[in-house]
């Protein structure tokens, strides 16, 4: 990594914040009452182009008086546009922290945005407000440096003097040994792989900011070393020695491979250079991958209206022979977006090889979670990737052919064991919230929670300082919130169900009162527990109930493209979960009340008599008393004398959703369970 990248995500994750009680900050701001930054600032807002600087009028170098910035954060600048997906960073040159507080002391250079201490947030060292000051930024473990750097006022100058430059040096170069002045120059001056990069990146702005004895040291090593003069040689030429790699240019590819992240100018230029002769490394022309992936886009968008044998035949030979680009580093760049859907269609096609069963319920359930699971993942990921409408459509209409008929036929052959055996989910759920009187623990509950998102899900808690342990168990019939979420709360063993109900909403059984939001908390605090809202913590020793992470609500709303923001609300589950291990909690216990189905072409619809129901929902529906159908039933959880149709396959009582839940299938109905141990409470 680069010293930029340190900086990079520092600056961007003081803006993380929680979505579901949060809102998104309007902006990050800088203070740096020294200026120790500002020489380096050119170099920086090349690497983040969310980043305005307050000062003189000068739009294209992103720098403005405070005014301007605030009507560029609000986007209402033809001349600075502004990344959308990214918070804006307001660098603050001359100013500290404390020249916003007071709003009514503010000067008029500054009293614009001094409001934006209160939407926004801070890029500062601690909670008091300090300024990072370089070598803080260098040396603290917070960061992940944590360099050796002497202290001593000659090296902290040498320091502020190659800021640019030292932000563009690798990690390695600098981490295991005592960093002196002169180490410093040295690390600066004595690297001319990445003054090539940066050169090749922007030559322009490099000529001026080298202006003077490192431009002639620059010229001389290209010129002896590397077959080519920055100040005569057309730049096309250079990019092509780039590519071709040979002798000392090898280790100039190495260097690329490794940065390039942080190269954007250069990769759009290098999006023209072809290679030239029969010999030549594929891999390191981008030309040739953007050939590939034309040609990918174009066989993968004819595979429609072709049947499933034919369209998994051509999925599984085109990954034949597009495999290879997964190591190229364009793939690592994710310059190839046609090759990142074909790797997710792959493993659908392979998933979906066997309509799976079992013998059993329970071994029907053990080869899910082994291994069919990963086929849910590969389809729900196919169209997380595809980012753009024409993409999506393409990814919708094969997995129509080879996902959907696959879903409907594992869930028919798990509704005919449930016919055979019952369903096992009322002990289940019992079992579960039995185990719920453990002291100094958090039920974490997560709406709409399926298994294989909640395996994502693992992997990310798997970052945290924590032991983790995934099990399932079945939820409550039908797989609706209404009835399934109070069935994994801790006062569940206090509600029933009323006959005649018809919204699957349980009662308290000594009083007959609806079970909202309201009884929930009181019947919590009476059994001591906590709940905690927002960004709460409470008092980690005791017990306490958390919601964070609506899935469902989500899923309802965005349907066709509900796979692509799944992502975000799981990153909120983590930032959550970190704050309650954080403020001392030893056990999280993450439960959900259901899973749910997702297609890509809409679930079909399936009919029932009007004369047997009482009240018809998407996937299930409720039937009258003492009434004789051929539909699956099964009994409410609430109250076993009220009967439940269950829709047949993945088919719906009312149709048109590509997303819904309340059926019977396996993808509904075998919930996870995630239990977590802080490991820091330990040490």
């Amino acid at each position: 990594m680069q010293l930029i990248d340190y900086l990079i995500k520092q600056l961007r994750d003081s803006a993380n914040y929680n979505s579901a009680v949060q809102i998104k900050p309007a902006a990050i701001l800088w203070t740096d009452y020294d200026c120790q930054w500002q020489s380096a600032m050119p170099a920086i807002k090349q690497y983040l182009p969310e980043l305005l600087e307050l000062g003189d009028y000068k739009p294209e170098e992103r720098t403005g008086p405070a005014i301007w910035i605030k009507c560029a954060i609000a986007g209402v600048l033809e001349e600075c546009d502004l990344p959308k997906d990214k918070t804006p960073i307001i660098y603050l040159p001359k100013v500290g922290r404390k020249d916003l507080r007071a709003i009514e002391q503010c000067s008029d250079y500054l009293r614009p945005l001094a409001e934006l201490q209160y939407r926004g947030c801070w890029w500062a060292y601690n909670t008091t407000g300090r300024d990072w000051s370089v070598g803080s930024f260098l040396t603290n473990p917070r960061v992940g440096l944590e360099l050796d750097v002497a202290k001593d006022k000659k090296t902290q100058d040498a320091i502020l003097k190659v800021l640019p430059d030292l932000l563009e040096s690798v990690d390695e170069s600098l981490i295991c040994r005592k960093l002196e002045a002169q180490d410093f120059i040295n690390i600066v001056m004595n690297d001319p792989a990445k003054d090539i990069l940066g050169w090749l990146n922007n030559p322009q702005d490099k000529a001026v900011q080298w202006e003077g004895s490192k431009w002639n040291v620059f010229t001389q090593a290209c010129v002896d070393s590397y077959g080519f003069s920055p100040d005569k040689d057309e730049i096309s030429s250079v990019l092509l020695m780039l590519c071709r790699a040979d002798g000392e240019w090898e280790a100039v590819w190495q260097r690329f491979e490794d940065t390039a992240h942080n190269l954007p100018k250069l990769i759009d230029k290098l999006s023209g250079v072809q290679p030239e002769g029969l010999l030549y490394h594929a891999s390191h022309y981008l030309s040739e991958n953007i050939s590939d992936e034309n040609k990918l886009a174009a066989t993968l968008s004819t595979l429609k209206g072709q049947d499933t044998t034919q369209i998994k035949q051509q999925i599984v030979g085109l990954f034949e022979q597009h495999k290879k680009r997964s190591s190229w580093l364009w793939h690592s760049l994710n310059l190839t977006p046609w090759l990142a859907i074909l790797e997710q269609l792959t493993l659908v096609v392979d998933g979906t090889e066997v309509a799976f069963t079992g013998p059993s319920i329970e071994v029907m359930a053990t080869i899910y979670q082994t291994r069919f699971w990963k086929t849910d993942a590969a389809a729900i990921n196919a169209m997380a990737v595809a980012k753009d409408i024409n993409q999506q459509q393409v990814v919708a209409d094969i997995l129509a052919v080879i996902y959907t008929p696959w879903l409907e036929q594992v869930t028919l052959n798990f509704q005919n064991l449930v016919k055979a055996e019952g369903y096992p989910g009322s002990s289940d759920v019992k079992e579960t919230t039995s185990q719920y009187s453990v002291s100094s623990q958090v039920i974490f509950f997560v709406d709409g929670l399926r298994f294989d998102t909640a395996k994502t899900l693992q992997k990310k808690l798997a970052k945290l300082t924590v032991s983790l342990d995934l099990k399932t168990a079945w939820c409550a019939l039908p797989s609706l919130t209404a009835t399934a979420k109070a069935a994994v709360t801790p006062v569940a063993e206090t509600l029933t169900g009323l006959q005649a109900n018809d919204n699957f909403i349980p009662v308290i059984a000594s009083s007959h009162s609806e079970f909202g939001a309201y009884q929930f908390k009181k019947s919590l605090s009476e059994k001591g527990w906590q709940y905690l809202d927002g960004l709460e913590t409470g008092i980690p020793s005791g017990m306490a109930w958390v919601q964070t992470g609506d899935l469902d609500n989500m899923g309802h709303k965005q349907q066709m493209k509900m796979p692509l923001n799944i992502d975000v609300i799981l990153d909120d589950v983590v930032a959550r979960v970190e704050g309650l291990l954080n403020a001392g909690w030893k056990h999280v216990r993450i439960v959900t009340d259901h899973g749910w189905l997702w297609v890509p072409n809409k679930l079909a619809g399936a009919s029932i008599s009007k004369g047997v129901v009482k009240k018809k929902l998407a996937r299930c529906a409720i039937l009258k008393d003492n009434i004789k159908t051929a539909e699956l039933k099964v009994p409410w959880h609430w109250n076993p004398n009220v009967s439940i149709a269950m829709a047949p396959g993945i088919a719906g009582y009312v149709a048109g959703d590509y997303y819904n839940h309340g059926g019977l299938s396996l993808q509904e109905c075998l919930t996870p369970v995630i239990n977590i141990h802080n490991n820091l409470q330990d040490s």
